[in-house]
Order: C-alpha cells, then sequence, then structure tokens
C-alpha cells in the first residue's frame, strides 16, 4: 500500500511538471521555448572580445536606426554603446572613435584591457548598414599615436608665446619640437599674429619588420592664447 502511494505521488509530480513545461513553450517561441526547456543560456564569461566588440557595434546601429529621422552612425553612437556595462560586457576601451583619425573617418578601434588586444570596425556611411570587424590599419594606428605629440608641441608653442605676450610664431614651433624630439617635415616661417600649418614626421615602429612614416598637420592660431586643431595633411 506504501508502495502504491508512493508511485502514485511520483507520477503526479511528474505530470504538474510536464504541465508547467507545456505552459512555458506555448507563450515562448519555439527557439526561446527551447533554451528554456534544456536550461541553455550564454553567459558573459563566453563571450570573445570580438562578439562584444560586434555587440557594441550592433547597438549602436540600434540608436541610430530609431532615431527619428534615422541616420548614420555616429560618434556619440558610438561612445554610448560602448559605455553601457550590460552591452560592452568585457569592459573593452574605446581608443579610436568615429572622426578621430583623418583618411579612416568611419574606423573605430576597441582594446581589450586585460589581453591588450586591438579590435577594429569599419561603420559603413549608410544608414542601416553593419558594422564590420576588419584588420587594424597599422597607419590609422601610427596616426593616432603621433597625434598626441603633434598636438603637445603645438600647445607649447602657443603657451611660450603667450607667456612673452604675443600669438604663437614658426620659430616657437622650431623651439617646443625640439624640447620634445619631434621632427618637422618643413621649418616653419610664419610670424606671430600670421597663423600658419605645421606637418610633423613620425617614424612609427609596429613589431620588428614594421615600419613607416605618417605626418600629422596642424593648424597654428593668429591670435594669442589660441587652439591648435588638426588638419588634413
Amino acid at each position: 500500500m506504501v508502495r502504491r502511494d508512493e508511485k502514485t505521488t511520483m507520477m503526479t509530480r511528474q505530470q504538474r511538471r510536464r504541465s508547467r513545461l507545456l505552459r512555458v513553450s506555448r507563450t515562448l517561441t519555439p527557439g526561446v521555448a527551447m533554451v528554456a526547456l534544456l536550461g541553455l543560456g550564454s553567459p558573459v564569461g563566453a563571450s570573445t572580445s570580438s562578439s562584444v566588440a560586434l555587440r557594441i557595434a550592433n547597438y549602436a546601429l540600434a540608436t541610430a536606426s530609431h532615431d527619428s529621422p534615422a541616420h548614420v552612425v555616429t560618434q556619440a553612437d558610438v561612445s554610448n554603446a560602448a559605455g553601457i556595462n550590460t552591452v560592452n560586457t568585457k569592459g573593452l576601451q574605446l581608443l579610436i572613435n568615429l572622426g578621430d583619425v583623418f583618411g579612416y573617418s568611419r574606423l573605430v578601434l576597441l582594446v581589450d584591457p586585460n589581453t591588450f588586444t586591438d579590435i577594429c570596425l569599419n561603420f559603413p556611411n549608410t544608414v542601416g548598414a553593419t558594422a564590420k570587424i576588419i584588420s587594424c590599419p597599422h597607419q590609422a594606428q601610427g596616426l593616432w599615436n603621433s597625434r598626441a605629440g603633434a598636438l603637445g608641441v603645438s600647445n607649447r608653442a602657443i603657451a611660450a608665446a603667450a607667456a612673452a605676450g604675443r600669438a604663437v610664431s614658426g620659430a616657437d614651433v622650431v623651439a617646443a619640437a625640439k624640447i620634445y624630439h619631434v621632427t618637422l617635415l618643413h621649418k616653419p616661417t610664419f610670424q606671430a599674429g600670421q597663423g600658419g600649418t605645421v606637418e610633423f614626421s613620425t617614424l612609427v615602429e609596429m613589431g620588428l619588420n614594421t615600419k613607416f612614416t605618417v605626418h600629422n598637420c596642424v593648424q597654428l592660431p593668429r591670435t594669442a592664447y589660441g587652439i591648435p586643431v588638426e588638419v588634413a595633411c
């Protein structure tokens, strides 16, 4: 009698469990129901840097596509997506954003801080178009890395001239470049108050066998205390 009651109880439990599972499967799509029934999921730990980079890109695309009117993905869309920790689950750092590097206006470069791996994305300049992972262009990386030196020299020159009560001149830039050990492609000769464009030349070494030269151009202001602006060479 006891064994029969136990058997009946077990059968009743199994029937209830099947009933609950059937109710779940009816309320979900077939694919989702299968995941729910089998207990499958997508744990954060299983994500790769590349998959997270694409998740950031797709979120940025969704932001741009759902706007009214829809627009191509912008720098703000990418920054916003990369800053959401439930999207950027690996904490990838946004090093180069859209429009940061001349000649590579649709390039985004993310860095995995744990592995120091670079992941590059190319965003098409088309509404609704999906970004793709590409090999990181060495030229773009070199231009970005040398950009800080060019702007640093320019700001030092402007500050030195302002301390002397005047606008920056070509001679101020030459003096600042010597301090920073930065190479000028041509010696600038513009006078204070004229403003001018200066071209910096940098030898970039990436690995043992990759060496190339990049050029960063900066527009110097006509007024004292002005702000240098990077321009196309």
